[in-house]
């Protein structure tokens, strides 16, 4: 078979060239592997030969063509098999003999992965250097992306522009953001990784506008084979596990059967506070107000303790102490030394406050992680070369996440009014209140895990099932489409997501802290008791100082009471009450939001020669057609607001509210006034909504010059697709590309591509109702105004356009045998790209004469004044990204030690050279290079400009040893900051991870073998660079940039592997 044989890593797919196999198998024979490479090889023209049986040569002779992923080196020769024998690679639908691709494709087989990280795949293939701020279990967590979920982020263009296939199928999201959760995959049956860093929506559709990553499984797998593995930190936390199992079989001559499982935990780590490198660095300004970097940094607006804010009083900028009994001075303003209370141990130095580091305890560095899957395959040779297929997956990740969000009172937007007759006031303050005859004062405060923030947690719950049924036809004897394959197949997929919050509760925390002595008994309780039972239960709440509340008044303004049966309308955005649905459901303690997702798939496609060509080799083409229907329904269980209706539904009453004054409310602060959810931070609409798409799809390769003067082979490559969206119409994406065999070392190659981007279920659905200010074009007199708005989807935005341009190279000399190198310069450029104006520029743009926005306002028919204006997603914005790729790998016999030994060394870099969008009505803002947390509005980005991996593999016998090299670029806080004004230091410094992987194998005479494992992750322990940033509205700083670089430090992982 002539096919393209490739390292562990590879750089790209390239012609074959002449080796012999025994000196492939030689070289190769020591590397490690889970069989020798000469029974791998025997064992996959044994596969082939039986496949091609069953109708479906084509992926075994590409698992043969990719051996070398276990094996050889990069771009080398295997020789075994027949020389008609042909491949298909992701990125293309055209399978040929010695196949080319003028777009660049990197593969890693499974093992690589697994000794680059064990037991979590999403952070093994994060390593790779063209994905950017993959989302892990460690990235930054939100209410709508937490961490625990596997999406790709290729380019760091977005989740929602790296499309990911399973075995070459489109899988359902797992999101209504876009993309896909790939730890639901069956790990234990993924033979490897290839990605197409190049645009590639001509051959795959949507989504493909930064490039492709395949995941593909080893369906014909015979035999059986389990795993088990336990690993830790060596700090002692992060402990977790994995273990599965497979087996597969051939059922009579015509048949086969596989099905495996897997389970995964890891325990999380909710705290900084346990590692050493914590210094709860932040930024304060020095006396010429420049942001300097200081260690020990602590809030200056904020305490656990609780914060008087009484302008003009003596009162004001004191705090509480500890046990509530009196109040001290809160010390705000420069660095100051020892803080009221604080001994010199740790917080040395602070910027005012209370000393308490309200970071610290805060934020997770991982969360709980529970994982698992169910894998079953089966297909059966029908007919002499058709073969039908049906697979089932089931993959379900569980996650949680503690202390967070953080119960925060001070004032963004919850702030909470004490009264002076709160009876759990101290007397000295209460007495001060009176002799300056203050009524009442504004009391900030964050939630500590002694009272309030002790039970605040994110969980989520996601369960993929997946149901494909298809076949394979290799025609024969049909005339003009002789040897042509034909698959098709069908595709259902559910996705269900299952939200948990627990939070403070915004519509009862204000009654709760307003206790008062009962006239009658004189015991404490809350006054809205003294008029009516509308907050029926209400427990008074003391959070003066720290841990002084009672636990049955905590669990009265956290969480909802289980056990109760609510029916309810549903309310949608965008159809209000219209659909009819009801929601049936028992109340639980946290705040629920279910996300439904359902796909429907068919795709039929062939691939053939249409014409023998003219000398330079047959021109084949690929056909196809495909239909896809998406549908989501988003439900939130909200106690407080049932149908989840944010027009009407206002579970925070405002003070001048009749059902406020009937109960004696008071105190409400105005931000939440109104507020359309209980819980606090938990703003999710109810979303409905259904798209489709068909599709009709080409691809064309024509070799052009065959066994010319520096044109060995020269191929053109062109694709093109036409895509019709229910809504935003239809369509093309194309590519062309030109491969360019030199000479027998040298080719070059390139591609030009149109690539699409349809928007997503949110996009296009998800709608939100909210208040806000703007001030009104037509009447600027009128200042600034309070108006309604809503933001959200847009079911008729159209496609985003990217234009994408690689050009490269690859050198194989054949007087260095066993080297290979390539590398490829990338830009992409997007235009019309899915984006938000902000209400004030909705506004101004309809004054200024864009119809299609001035739908988005009404205005008061007496008056002319807006009432309700729209935000909704429209195609204003540009994105531009460029940049080079490396990729090198060398592999030569040595006899170091004596024995049967082999080394090979790989190397894979990139260089960012601009990651830069323009949003509509602003300036281009680069970000290349960001590796900081973005000090306007707290993003951590993960965009160096330089970042490589280089490992090397030395093998002898049965002993395997791995040693990798990651590294991280220097960077800056944020591109837009100058130095010496805007912050003292924009540097963030490099990080280079040192990995360490040792592997035994022994083989039984029965042909099974064992194999034990120990890899050690970050073995120098490595501490992350110092990202500062200080976030007002939590009060806190951050000191480390977790979705770039290691926060949990040196840890390990033992196992061992069984093959039967």
């Amino acid at each position: 078979m002539e096919a393209i044989s490739r390292g562990k890593w590879i750089a790209a797919l390239n012609d074959s060239r002449d080796r012999s196999a025994e000196s492939a198998t030689n070289k190769n024979k020591n590397n490690k592997s889970t069989l020798r490479w000469e029974e791998q090889m025997s064992n996959c023209k044994a596969k082939t030969t039986k496949a091609a049986g069953r109708g479906h040569k084509l992926p075994y002779c590409l698992a043969c063509a990719v051996l070398g992923l276990n094996a050889m080196p990069a771009f080398a020769q295997d020789e075994a098999g027949d020389a008609d024998d042909v491949v298909m690679v992701t990125g293309t639908r055209i399978s040929q003999t010695g196949m080319q691709t003028p777009v660049p494709v990197t593969a890693v087989d499974a093992d690589m992965l697994q000794t680059m990280a064990p037991g979590n795949i999403i952070e093994g293939v994060s390593q790779l250097p063209q994905f950017f701020d993959n989302q892990t279990p460690n990235s930054p967590q939100s209410w709508f992306l937490r961490g625990g979920y596997g999406n790709l982020n290729m380019r760091g263009l977005g989740i929602n522009r790296t499309l990911t296939l399973l075995n070459g199928r489109r899988m359902i999201s797992s999101t209504a953001f876009g993309g896909v959760d790939i730890n639901a995959f069956p790990e234990a049956m993924i033979s490897r990784v290839e990605t197409v860093t190049g645009g590639a929506s001509a051959a795959y559709g949507t989504d493909a506008v930064a490039g492709v990553t395949n995941f593909i499984l080893d369906t014909d797998f015979t035999g059986g084979q389990a795993h088990a593995q336990w690993g830790s930190t060596t700090r002692g936390d992060s402990d977790n596990y994995e273990i599965s199992a497979s087996f597969g079989a051939d059922v009579g001559d015509r048949g086969h059967i596989l099905v495996s499982g897997e389970l995964f935990a890891q325990d999380g780590v909710f705290s900084y506070e346990d590692r050493d490198w914590y210094q709860g660095w932040g930024l304060i300004n020095d006396a010429g107000g420049v942001p300097q970097l200081y260690p020990n940094v602590v809030s200056r607006n904020s305490s656990f303790d609780g914060l008087i804010v009484a302008p003009g009083t003596s009162l004001d900028q004191s705090k509480f102490l500890s046990d509530g009994s009196g109040i001290q001075p809160f010390v705000t303003g420069s660095p100051s030394q020892f803080p009221f209370g604080i001994p010199p141990a740790r917080h040395s130095i602070a910027n005012g406050g209370s000393g308490d580091d309200l970071g610290a305890e805060a934020p997770s560095l991982y969360p709980d992680v529970d994982r698992n899957n169910i894998f079953a395959y089966a297909d059966y040779e029908a007919a002499d070369n058709f073969t039908v297929f049906a697979q089932y997956i089931r993959g379900q990740n569980k996650t949680s996440t503690y202390n967070y969000p953080r119960g925060s009172l001070h004032g963004t937007p919850t702030a909470i009014t004490i009264f002076q007759d709160n009876a759990f006031l101290p007397d000295d303050v209460r007495q001060t209140m009176m002799d300056e005859d203050i009524e009442s004062f504004t009391f900030k405060r964050m939630g500590s895990l002694q009272d309030i923030g002790a039970d605040m947690r994110i969980s989520d719950d996601s369960v993929l099932h997946s149901i494909t049924s298809g076949f394979n036809w290799q025609i024969e004897n049909g005339g003009f489409l002789n040897d042509w394959a034909v698959d098709g197949y069908y595709q259902y997929g559910r996705n269900t997501r299952k939200w948990y919050q627990v939070g403070l509760r915004v519509d009862r925390i204000h009654a709760a802290v307003d206790a008062v002595r009962d006239p009658v008994t004189n015991e404490i309780v809350c006054r809205t008791s003294l008029f009516n039972d509308y907050f029926e239960g209400c427990e008074p709440l003391n959070l003066f100082g720290r841990g002084n509340a009672s636990p049955e008044a905590v669990d009265w303004v956290v969480g909802y009471e289980p056990g109760e049966t609510i029916t309810t309308p549903l309310f949608f955005a965008d159809t209000g009450y219209d659909l009819g649905l009801m929601d049936t459901y028992t109340t639980q303690e946290a705040k629920v939001n279910i996300t439904n997702m359902r796909q429907h798939l068919f795709e039929l496609s062939a691939n053939g020669e249409v014409y023998e060509g003219w000398g330079a080799g047959p021109i084949s083409m690929a056909i196809g057609m495909s239909h896809r229907q998406e549908k989501i329904r988003q439900i939130v269980r909200d106690p407080t607001n049932p149908p989840s209706d944010h027009e009407d539904g206002h579970p925070v009453l405002c003070n001048s509210d009749p059902e406020a004054i009937a109960a004696g409310l008071r105190g409400v602060s105005a931000p939440d006034c109104g507020n359309t959810v209980g819980l606090q931070y938990s703003k999710v609409s109810n979303i409905n909504g259904k798209i489709k798409v068909t599709e009709g799809f080409t691809e064309l390769l024509v070799p052009l010059i065959a066994d010319q003067p520096l044109m060995e082979q020269v191929t053109l490559h062109g694709a093109a697709r036409w895509a019709d969206y229910t809504g935003s119409g239809s369509i093309w994406a194309w590519k062309g590309g030109l491969d360019w065999q030199m000479t027998e070392d040298f080719r070059l190659r390139g591609t030009y591509s149109r690539d699409v981007r349809a928007a997503n279920l949110s996009e296009r659905f998800d709608k939100t109702g909210g208040s806000g200010t703007l001030t009104d074009p037509r009447y600027p007199g009128d200042g600034v105004i309070n108006v309604t708005f809503f933001t959200g989807g847009n079911p008729e935005v159209s496609p985003e356009k990217a234009d994408t341009i690689t050009v490269g190279f690859v050198y194989q000399p054949s007087f260095v045998e066993g080297f290979s190198l390539s590398m490829d310069w990338y830009q992409v450029k997007i235009d019309d790209a899915i984006g938000q104006l902000g209400v004030q520029a909705v506004a101004d743009r309809c004054e200024e004469g864009a119809v299609d926005l001035c739908d988005l306002i009404s205005r008061d028919t007496v008056t002319d004044r807006i009432v309700l204006i729209g935000d909704v997603f429209v195609n204003v914005d540009q994105a531009k990204i460029s940049g080079i790729d490396l990729e090198t790998s060398y592999q030569r016999d040595v006899s170091l030690f004596g024995g049967d030994e082999s080394l090979s060394w790989r190397f894979f870099g990139t260089w960012l050279d601009e990651n830069s969008e323009t949003l509509a009505g602003t300036n281009k803002i680069d970000r290349a290079g960001q590796t900081g947390i973005q000090q306007s509005d707290g993003i951590a980005y993960a965009l160096p400009e330089f970042k490589f991996t280089t490992n090397v593999t030395y093998a002898n016998g049965p002993f395997t040893s791995f040693l990798q090299g990651r590294y991280i670029g220097s960077g800056t806080t944020e591109n837009s900051l100058e130095e010496g004004v805007d912050i003292g230091s924009n540097h963030v410094d490099s990080a280079f991870y040192l990995d360490l992987g040792l592997t035994y194998r022994h083989e039984f005479d029965s042909g099974s073998g064992i194999e034990f494992y120990g890899t050690m992750t970050n073995l120098l322990d490595q501490d992350p660079p110092v990202t500062p940033y200080y976030s007002a509205f939590w009060g806190y700083s951050v000191q480390a940039n977790p979705a770039l670089f290691d926060v949990l430090g040196r840890r390990f992982v033992v196992g061992a592997r069984v093959n039967f």
